[in-house]
C-alpha cells in the first residue's frame, strides 16, 4: 500500500524539450557581417534540470538513471527510495565564425554536474568546419540526431550515446540528401582484469583508434543512417599480449509528421558492448574462453519510440527496447569466498537479456519549460548453461525494476 499510495502522489504532480533548442538569452553577435550572416555569434546557455525518481522495487535505488544492467538478478532489496538532484543541468558556450572566404566554423563547449557527487564534467568540446570535426563529441559509431523525448538519461540498453575524442570528415555525393562520414575514434576497451585469478587478463596500453563509417540519407521528414565501425583491441592474457578484432553496424532513423515523431535504432555485431548504453563498463567486450583463447561478445539489440502529441502543449511518449549479449564457451576461475580464498571453475555459454520499456506524459508550461512525469520497467534475465566445478548447471536468473521519474527542464 504504501508504494502506491507514494505512486499516486507523484501522479498528481509534475514535470523535456530537446537541450539548448532554442537560443540561448545570453547572446553576442557582431555587427559586422560577411555574405548577410554575422562575422560572429557566440552565447552562453543553460539547459537546467530536476531529475527527480521514484524507485518502487528492483535495486535500483541511488542510481540516478534507469540501467538495466545494475539490477542484481540475485538481490532482494525491494525498498522504497526517493532521490531528487539537479546534476543534469548543462552549460554550454557555443560560437560560430563566418570566415572571409564565406566558411562557417562553429565551436562548442559544453558540461554537465554529473561527473559525481555535482562535480563537473567534460561532455562535448569540438570544432567543426564544413567537411572536419576535430575534439569530443557524439561518437559516428551512433546516431547524434536520435534521442527519445524521455525523462529518465540513460535511454534504451542498447542505446548508442558515447562522446569521447575523434577526428572526423563530413561530405556528400555531389547530392545533399546522401551524406558520408568516416571517424577515427580514441581507442576503448572494455573486459574484465582479473590480474589475482586465472586466466591472468590485465590491462594493456591501445595502439589503435576505432575506425567508423557512415552514410546518411536525408529528408524534410527527418533521415535514415547506416554505420559501421571496426575496432583492433589489446589484450594481456597469461602475461602475453595479443590482441582481437570487433566490429559492428548499426541502422536508425526518425520521421517526424506534424510534430509526431518516430525513432528507432538497430544494432550488432562483436567486440562493441562498450558502445552500447547499459552494457558498457561492465567488461563485456572480449572474454577469456576454452582453450586458452580470447574472443569478442556477440550483442546485438534494438530500440523504438513514438512522441504523440494531444495539442500544442501535452504530449507523450513510448519507449521500447532489447539487448541481448551473449559469452560461448566462456572458462574462468571466480572468487567464491574471499576469507578462505576459494576459487571455483566455470566454463559455458552466458547469455544476458535486457527489457526496457517507458509511457511519459510532458506538458510544454510555457516558452523554454516542459514539465514531465514518467513510468520505467525494466527486465534484466542472465542464463548459464555449463559446468561449475565439474557439475552441470543450467538455469536463468530473472528480475525487474520499476521507477517513477518526473521533473523539469528550462532553457536560459
Amino acid at each position: 500500500m504504501k508504494p502506491l499510495f507514494t505512486l499516486s502522489f507523484f501522479l498528481c504532480l509534475f514535470f523535456t524539450t530537446d537541450c539548448f533548442a532554442q537560443d540561448p538569452y545570453l547572446t553576442i553577435t557582431s555587427k559586422d557581417s560577411i555574405n548577410g550572416a554575422p562575422k560572429f555569434k557566440s552565447s552562453m546557455g543553460v539547459h537546467m534540470k530536476l531529475n527527480g525518481y521514484l524507485d518502487l522495487f528492483g535495486g535500483l535505488q541511488g542510481n540516478d538513471t534507469f540501467n538495466i544492467g545494475y539490477i542484481d538478478v540475485f538481490g532482494d532489496d525491494d525498498e522504497t527510495s526517493l532521490n531528487v538532484d539537479m546534476y543534469q543541468t548543462q552549460i554550454r558556450w557555443s560560437t560560430f565564425i563566418v570566415m572571409p572566404d564565406g566558411q562557417k566554423i562553429k565551436a562548442i563547449v559544453e558540461s554537465d554536474f554529473w561527473g559525481g557527487n555535482g562535480h563537473v564534467r567534460l561532455r562535448k568540446a569540438y570544432v567543426e568546419s564544413k567537411h572536419w570535426q576535430i575534439g569530443q563529441n557524439w561518437n559516428n559509431f551512433g546516431d547524434e540526431d536520435l534521442w527519445p523525448n524521455i525523462m529518465e538519461l540513460e535511454g534504451p540498453p542498447s542505446g548508442i550515446w558515447l562522446r569521447n575524442p575523434h577526428i572526423k570528415y563530413m561530405n556528400t555525393f555531389n547530392d545533399e540528401k546522401w551524406k558520408y562520414e568516416i571517424s577515427l575514434e580514441a581507442p576503448q576497451d572494455d573486459y574484465f582484469t582479473l590480474q589475482e585469478i586465472q586466466p591472468f587478463l590485465d590491462d594493456t596500453h591501445q595502439s589503435t583508434p576505432d575506425v567508423t563509417f557512415a552514410m546518411t540519407y536525408q529528408k524534410v521528414w527527418g533521415h535514415l543512417r547506416l554505420a559501421s565501425i571496426l575496432r583492433n583491441i589489446k589484450y594481456k592474457l597469461n602475461d602475453e599480449v595479443d590482441n582481437f578484432f570487433g566490429y559492428g553496424v548499426t541502422f536508425s532513423g526518425k520521421h517526424t509528421v506534424d510534430r509526431n515523431c518516430f525513432q528507432f535504432q538497430l544494432v550488432g555485431g562483436k567486440g562493441i558492448s562498450y558502445y552500447l548504453t547499459t552494457i558498457s563498463g561492465f567488461g563485456y567486450d572480449g572474454y577469456p574462453a576454452v582453450g586458452n583463447d580470447f574472443k569478442g561478445t556477440l550483442a546485438f539489440g534494438g530500440w523504438v519510440t513514438y512522441e504523440y502529441f494531444f495539442n500544442e502543449k501535452l504530449h507523450g511518449n513510448a519507449v521500447f527496447g532489447y539487448t541481448r549479449y551473449s559469452t560461448n564457451d566462456s572458462e574462468r576461475y571466480v572468487i567464491i569466498d574471499e576469507t578462505e580464498a576459494e576459487l571455483d571453475y566455470i566454463a559455458g555459454d552466458f547469455r544476458h537479456r535486457h527489457y526496457y520499456g517507458i509511457l511519459n506524459l510532458m506538458y510544454d508550461a510555457y516558452d523554454r519549460m516542459t514539465l514531465g512525469l514518467e513510468v520505467d520497467y525494466g527486465v534484466k534475465s542472465v542464463k548459464f548453461d555449463g559446468n561449475i566445478d565439474g557439475f552441470y548447471f543450467d538455469e536463468t536468473f530473472k528480475r525487474d525494476a520499476m521507477r517513477i521519474s518526473f521533473g523539469f527542464m528550462f532553457d536560459l
